[in-house]
Formats: structure tokens, C-alpha cells, sequence
């Protein structure tokens, strides 16, 4: 029994866009205003230690300053309480920024503290705010730099000594990244705010591929038990090369196979390519390339007998030899084991890639942090390092976490929290794409393997600019379940890669008929398969606009400054009905340079050149910092370039 008869509500399911408001205030505390609570009184998305009786939300006028309510703190001598915040992702040797607005009614204030934690919980530092005692409403502050090797940070309210106070309008802020406005040849999409200076009456929309009814793989062979993929897919040539994951009862479990396609959609699987026999049948004769799991990196530039290369999770001893193994290949049959020491610690699930234009090698790995809301239960989560030879690599950074978000998805399910399981990583254009494996844990209790958690599995869309800061604006999953009896309709995992062409990408998925926990005592056989899941070029998200010409409102998209060398604009966009699309330049002052106004885009366009009613080039204006205002009617903007 699969679980794709759930619905999982997410930003954008169903639901009409809402404008980006961009600039965002980019708080990144959940319930900072402290507007609900808990059937206790207590703020959501906090946790409180101590005399919990002192901490509560309230709803009084002359002690909150925006939204419903406020958090009191009414300590008695000798009784603390500690409120603390969900943990957040923060990223070593970045600046943060807490601020929050207290007012005294008697006695000493209540403290706040944001507290910077090691992926094992353990404090690096803490930086504490001056807060003095008013009977006016003031704002308090502290900026801290995050120690090396932090992994995420809290934000502390602590009523120590006797007082009775409020706080409200609590944020934690990250600095921004350093803005570069020089504009390359490769395509800008929309899934972050990085080059968005303002918009009005756009919002993003998740694009959710196109999928082939029916599997692309299934198992056939006497050693697949099940046919599935956390692998790679490369197009080498004219053939598509596919490793694939199949399960069988031969230790350990889990094998990696092979596959081929002329054509991306007909796959055979070539037998005497095998280096592994299954009992009485010999390696000549199967297609299993090795013991266990993995993804691959295709690198086409190193050398001979290192094109290919694997990451491999091995079982052992914890911090000594449990963790991921180097092999690499000439041709991605034959593999030789490079390191005898895991490379990176922890984990079972990682993704690899190549990225071609930092010349390094990228890894998410999974790790295991005792952070999740359930006691005793560790939090999965997506770390990334890079490597320039596959050998030695960087200490792993916390890329992205199951968040109030997540946990909110799992809970509109009558289940527990979120978590991620995977997160492949491509290297895309100007920016990284991840696609993050979100784990909505039902229960500890449903299916074979029950004690993991049970739940559907939905590939997600994350991006970043440098690998340590992620975006996760919208959360609908970019490939979604079938519906319920369909092969697909429970858990989804993705390749570690994409391939692309001037049309369309294409990205291969294994996925099972029951939720992560797996087959149910007396339901339908456990099946899986590995599907093909298609988006137009850039297609994954957009800035969508609904008006239609005399109804509703138009809307606009301005970016921060540009400087680039290029001639012409083009743009990715589908234009519907009636609809337009148009393209102004402006100064960096925000005034329309003359001769600067496109002509109308209309009609579904992959890349179209924006031509200027003036007849002139964005050559002209080289070197000049310049901003684009798009103003869109009833379209899906995906992306722009200048070339």
C-alpha cells in the first residue's frame, strides 16, 4: 500500500502565488513574534526548561508591538526558565545579527543569548545581548561571527533572576553574501533573492516534472529483488550510462548495476560487464558492478584511470572506519578501492559530482545529528564537502536540515517531523542546484523497517551561490508520487545528477510503493522501479504572474544592479493567451534608459532575444551598472542571459 494518497500541503500547492516581497527581513526564527502557543501557553517552535509556569504567550496591548501576542517572562526568585529556539542552519565564519524588543514591568529583564553548536550538539560560543531594565519597549541587539566547524545556532531567552518582562518581534539574521553585479554568459534562474533588488505581484511556482507512466527499469534479473536508483546517469557520447541500486539476499544486501540506453527511455541491461557473481551465477554473466552502493562522478578530464569515480558508504567502527570510500575507473566496470581509511566520516546515503568550471569534486553526505524532536532519535541531515582529487576532502559543512517548515509538512500529515535523507547537488549555470530528499516521519511504527520511520519521501528543490549558504524558498517537491496505486506512489529518490540539453533536463528517479518504512504485513508486494522525470530547460521554478490583460494585477521584477559585456538579452518564458512580457533598462538610479523598452515577448520560449524598441544592443551599455525591470502579465519566467 503506497502513501500517494496523501496530501502534502506545501507553500505553493494549489494555491494562488504570493508576492516575494522582496527585500524579505530574512528571519530565520520561526515564531519570533510569539503570536501562537500550545495548548500549555507555551510559543510554538520553542522549547521551555525550567519553571515552564514563567513562560508564557500572552495577548495584552500594552505588552506586545506587532501581530497577537507577546512572550511574558515572570520569574520568582530561585526558579528560572530557559526558553530556547529550533535550531537553525548557520554556516561557520558568518556574521549574525539577533534583535529582539523587551520591556521591563519589574525586577531584572529576561537575558537573550544566540548559542552556536558542532554537528554533536557541543556549544562553541555564545553572544549574549546588553539587555538593562525599561519600562518602555526598546530593541535589543548582538551581532557574533559563527565559530569554525558551527553547524547551526539557537536563540536563548533566559529569565535568571527574579523579574517579570516581555519579548517580542525576536530575529536572527545571517549577513548577506558579498554581491558581485558582473553578469557572465550563463542563465540567471529565480531560485533565490541574490540578484532580486524588488517585485510586486510575482511569486515562485515549483514546476513539478513531467514523468513517464511506467518505469524506464525494473528488476528483472534472479539478483534484483528491487530495481531502484540513488545512482548516476551520464550521457558519455551517444550512450546514455546508467548505475543503478538492486537489492537482493546475498550480504550485503545491495548492489550497484549497470544499464544502457541509445535513446534515455529503452534500457538494456548488458550482461559480461559484471564484476560480482550471485550464487551459482558468475560475474561474466550479470550486470553488478559492485558490492554495495554509491554515486558516480564523471570527470572526462583526468586523468585515464581516474574518468570515474565513486563514493561508497561502508559499514565500521564509528569515527574510525564506518563512513565513505574512495574507488576509482577507466571505464566505470572495473574499480579499484583507493583509500583504506573512509575519506569522510559517518553517513549511508552520498551524491558526487563533477563541477567542471571550479574543477573540484562535490559530495553531500548524510550524517546523523541527535537534534530531531523525537528523543533518542538522530536527525538526518545534508552536509557537503569538496574535494580537488577525490582523496582529500573538506571538513563537511551542514548544507540543509529539516526546519519548522518541514516539520510543519509532516505534521499536516498527523505525523512528526521532517527530515533530509539525500541531497544531490548539481553544478548549474551560475548557481548550484540542490535537490534535497525531505523525509515527512509519520511514525516509528508502520512497515518492515518501521524502527527508521515511515513516510513519504519528496524530492525538493535548494539552491546556493557557494555551496555553504542554502535557499528553500518553496517547498513543493519537483518530482511528485503518483497517485495512489500508481508504482510510484510512495517514496522518491533521485540520481545524483541531471542531463541536460537546449531543451529540456531529464533526471532519473527510483521509487518504491510504500513510504520509507517500507512493505506492510499483508498488503500489496514491495515493488520499486526507476523512473524518467523531464522539465523544460531551467524549468525546475518561476516567477509566475496570473493577471490576464484587464483582470487582475501585472506584475514586476526589478534586479539589483548588473554590469556585463554581452550584446543581447534573452529570456526562458512562457507567455499564456493574452499575456506579455516586457523588458526595461534601467540606470542605477532606477531611471529608464532611453531606447530600452523591449517589444513584447509573447508565446512559449525557450530562449528568446529580447529586441529594444530603440534598435540598439545591450553593447552599448558595457561596462555600466545597469538593473532589468521584467514586467510580466499572465507568464512563467524562468530565466534571462546575456550573450
Amino acid at each position: 500500500m503506497g502513501v500517494g494518497a496523501l496530501v502534502v500541503p506545501t507553500a505553493a500547492s494549489g494555491q494562488t502565488p504570493v508576492d516575494l516581497g522582496v527585500p524579505q527581513d530574512g528571519n530565520m526564527v520561526a515564531n519570533g513574534g510569539f503570536d501562537v502557543g500550545d495548548p500549555d501557553g507555551h510559543p510554538i517552535g520553542w522549547s521551555v526548561e525550567g519553571n515552564e509556569g514563567a513562560a508564557n504567550v500572552v495577548n495584552l496591548a500594552a505588552y506586545r508591538t506587532a501581530g497577537q501576542g507577546s512572550l511574558e517572562v515572570n520569574v520568582p526568585a530561585g526558579n528560572p526558565v530557559t526558553l530556547t529556539s529550533d535550531r537553525i542552519v548557520a554556516a561557520p565564519d558568518r556574521a549574525y545579527t539577533l534583535k529582539a524588543r523587551v520591556k521591563g514591568r519589574s525586577g531584572t529583564p529576561a537575558e537573550l543569548a544566540m548559542s552556536f553548536t558542532d554537528f554533536n550538539r557541543a556549544e562553541l560560543a555564545v553572544k549574549a545581548a546588553d539587555v538593562t531594565y525599561s519600562a518602555d519597549w526598546q530593541t535589543v541587539t548582538v551581532t557574533g561571527t559563527a565559530p569554525a566547524n558551527t553547524a547551526q545556532v539557537t536563540v536563548r531567552i533566559t529569565g535568571a533572576d527574579a523579574g517579570w518582562s516581555y519579548v517580542d518581534e525576536v530575529s536572527l539574521t545571517e549577513a548577506p553574501p558579498a554581491y558581485d553585479p558582473h553578469l557572465g554568459t550563463e542563465r540567471e534562474l529565480f531560485l533565490d533573492d541574490y540578484r532580486i533588488e524588488s517585485s510586486s505581484d510575482v511569486g515562485r511556482v515549483v514546476h513539478a516534472a513531467d514523468k513517464r507512466p511506467e518505469p524506464v527499469i525494473r528488476a528483472t534479473y534472479p539478483w534484483e529483488s528491487n530495481a531502484y536508483i540513488y545512482g548516476s546517469v551520464f550521457k558519455i557520447g551517444d550512450v546514455y550510462r546508467m548505475w543503478y541500486d538492486c537489492n537482493n539476499d546475498v550480504s550485503p544486501g545491495y548492489f550497484l548495476c549497470y544499464a544502457e540506453s541509445r535513446d534515455g527511455v529503452t534500457w538494456t541491461k548488458p550482461l559480461g560487464r559484471g564484476n560480482v557473481g550471485y550464487k551459482d551465477i558468475p560475474a561474466s554473466r550479470t550486470n553488478l558492478i559492485i558490492a554495495g552502493g554509491g554515486t558516480i562522478a564523471y570527470n572526462p578530464s583526468a586523468p585515464a584511470d581516474r574518468r570515474f569515480s565513486l563514493l561508497q558508504f561502508q559499514t565500521g567502527v564509528v569515527n574510525q572506519t564506518l563512513g565513505y570510500y574512495a574507488y576509482f575507473s577507466p571505464d566505470g566496470y572495473t574499480w579499484t578501492k583507493a583509500s583504506t581509511a573512509p575519506v569522510l566520516l559517518d553517513g549511508d546515503v552520498s551524491q558526487v559530482a563533477w563541477d567542471a568550471k571550479t574543477r573540484r569534486y562535490i559530495a553531500t553526505i548524510k550524517k546523523r545529528m541527535f537534534t530531531s524532536r523525537t528523543p533518542g532519535v538522530y536527525d538526518r541531515a545534508a552536509f557537503v564537502s569538496t574535494s580537488t582529487d577525490f582523496l582529500t576532502w573538506s571538513t563537511p559543512i551542514l548544507g540543509v536540515a529539516g526546519d519548522y517548515a518541514d516539520d510543519g509538512a509532516a505534521q499536516a500529515l498527523n505525523g512528526l517531523e521532517g527530515q533530509i535523507y539525500g541531497m544531490p547537488v548539481l553544478p548549474y549555470e551560475s548557481t548550484y542546484i540542490g535537490i534535497p530528499w525531505v523525509l515527512l516521519i509519520t511514525n516509528f511504527t508502520h512497515g518492515s523497517q518501521a524502527s527508521a520511520g515511515d513516510g513519504p519521501v519528496l524530492p525538493q528543490i535548494a539552491s546556493s551561490r557557494d555551496l555553504v549558504d542554502w535557499s528553500r524558498p518553496v517547498r513543493d517537491p519537483v518530482i511528485r508520487p503518483g497517485l495512489p496505486g500508481a508504482w510510484d506512489d510512495g517514496a522518491l529518490y533521485t540520481a545524483s545528477n541531471v542531463v541536460v540539453d537546449d531543451k529540456k533536463i531529464t533526471m532519473y528517479y527510483g521509487a518504491f510503493n510504500a513510504g520509507h518504512g517500507g512493505q506492510v504485513a499483508g498488503s500489496v508486494p514491495y515493488t520499486s522501479g526507476v523512473g524518467m522525470a523531464t522539465w523544460r530547460r531551467d524549468g525546475f521554478v518561476s516567477l509566475t504572474n496570473a493577471a490576464t490583460p484587464g483582470a487582475g494585477d501585472p506584475g514586476t521584477v526589478t534586479t539589483r544592479p548588473l554590469v556585463t559585456d554581452g550584446e543581447n538579452l534573452h529570456v526562458n518564458a512562457v507567455v499564456r493567451g493574452k499575456g506579455s512580457l516586457t523588458v526595461e533598462v534601467l540606470d542605477a538610479a532606477g531611471n529608464t534608459v532611453p531606447g530600452y523598452t523591449s517589444i513584447p515577448v509573447t508565446g512559449d520560449r525557450l530562449d528568446a532575444q529580447v529586441r529594444w524598441k530603440g534598435g540598439g544592443t545591450l553593447a552599448a551599455l558595457a561596462g555600466q551598472q545597469i538593473k532589468l525591470r521584467f514586467s510580466l502579465v499572465d507568464t512563467d519566467l524562468y530565466s534571462y542571459r546575456v550573450g
